[in-house]
């Protein structure tokens, strides 16, 4: 290893040499402490949708500023170029100063919004009750493109290599050119639709998108090509969106059970039965260690390679929202209650909590010392230390 010394010792003819090489150090570094890349740019974090937030705050928080909309919100935050958008059942999508919570533009649909936004390259995606998936300008809100799927969309999309992923409640799912909004392919489940259609949201594992059906089955497809690899049928209807970790599918289903399963080629590794109590919101992943919510309030904290169960703990009331997990070891999960939480990950201690006016559905985001989360009640809420 060459130190600063013995390069600055040595002749001016290295200067350039040893500039350009300073420079990009110094740019590993800011892009390593999360200085750089600190957004959360679409539902769950990213498209392997691991909920898991690197340089989070730590509670107590403050509430830094909320802003109000027209309509209950069920769609999650994401964070994106300093900018919170968030969708809401008003029909309308917004964008938020970060900062200051102030209104930057609006864009209006047909339908209200479930569908939790990805932005990627100054473009954002979202889904609509009326049909469509739209592409907007993140600076102006503009838009760029619609695609008419004719049938409701309340997935939320992940974007790859200039491609969009989102699936539609007639279980049908797209790969759509991120800057022409032309599609690429187009498959669909083989689910009787009467009983079907898709509600999780498509995730990424090994070049392959992922979709599991209201009935249950999970199908994974080629992105490039859109060709099927293998489908998979569990024993009851699938509402939470999957999530990967390493070579591991982890899914939940309405029969009350956790299931781990292998990315190429679906094999079940194990299963968890819950009893009574229904997973709704996806599991979270981190350190060996996979934390499952469900309805009853429950925290189920397992042995993500075997099933084994570690430690559980309990909240106040039902649980809708996914949780993010932070490398602090703290949960920020809302419930029904209309409580927003800060729970030890470790003895399920709560540490903080914050009453909004509604029931906590949305899943949280975390971007540059801020945590972001929206309420039945209408709003979009900002907490920092």
């Amino acid at each position: 290893m060459v130190t600063i010394k013995g390069l600055f010792g040595r002749s001016r003819r290295m200067m350039p040499t040893i500039i350009v090489m300073l420079a990009v150090a110094v740019s590993f570094i800011f892009a390593s402490s999360g200085t750089v890349g600190a957004d959360w740019p679409m539902f769950m974090k990213d498209s392997g949708r691991t909920s898991y937030a690197r340089n989070a705050p730590s509670p107590p928080l403050e509430l830094k500023w909320s802003f109000t909309t027209g309509g209950p919100i069920y769609s999650s935050p994401i964070v994106y170029d300093g900018k919170v958008f968030i969708g809401s059942y008003d029909k309308k999508l917004y964008a938020l100063d970060a900062e200051t919570g102030s209104k930057l533009w609006s864009f209006e649909v047909d339908g209200e919004i479930l569908s939790t936004p990805a932005a990627v390259k100054g473009s954002i995606f979202f889904g609509s009750k009326d049909g469509k998936v739209y592409a907007l300008n993140t600076d102006t809100g503009k838009e760029v493109w619609r695609y008419d799927t004719k049938v409701e969309v309340f997935t939320s999309p992940f974007v790859e290599d200039g491609m969009v992923y989102i699936a539609a409640s007639d279980g049908q799912y797209y790969a759509i050119d991120a800057k022409t909004g032309k599609r690429k392919w187009r498959r669909k489940i083989r689910d009787k639709i009467k009983y079907g259609g898709m509600y999780a949201s498509p995730v990424l594992a090994d070049d392959a998108i992922i979709v599991a059906g209201k009935s249950g089955t999970l199908y994974s497809t080629s992105i490039k090509s859109g060709a099927r690899n293998w489908n998979k049928k569990l024993t009851s209807s699938v509402y939470a969106t999957p999530a990967v970790n390493g070579k591991m599918l982890y899914v939940a289903n309405n029969e009350r059970k956790l299931f781990a399963m292998d990315v190429s080629n679906g094999k079940v590794l194990w299963r968890k039965s819950f009893g009574n109590d229904l997973p709704y919101s996806s599991p979270v992943v981190s350190r060996g260690r996979l934390y499952q919510a469900l309805r009853s309030g429950k925290i189920v904290v397992l042995n993500k390679s075997t099933g084994e169960d570690i430690s559980e703990f309990k909240l106040p009331a039902a649980i809708n929202s996914t949780p993010v997990l932070t490398s602090s070891s703290i949960i920020y999960v809302g419930c029904d209650d209309g409580y927003f939480y800060a729970v030890d990950s470790t003895f399920g201690d709560v540490l903080w909590k914050y009453k909004t006016g509604g029931g906590v559905q949305s899943s949280p985001a975390v971007s540059d010392g801020k945590v972001f989360v929206s309420s039945k009640d209408g709003k979009v809420y900002a907490f920092a230390p």
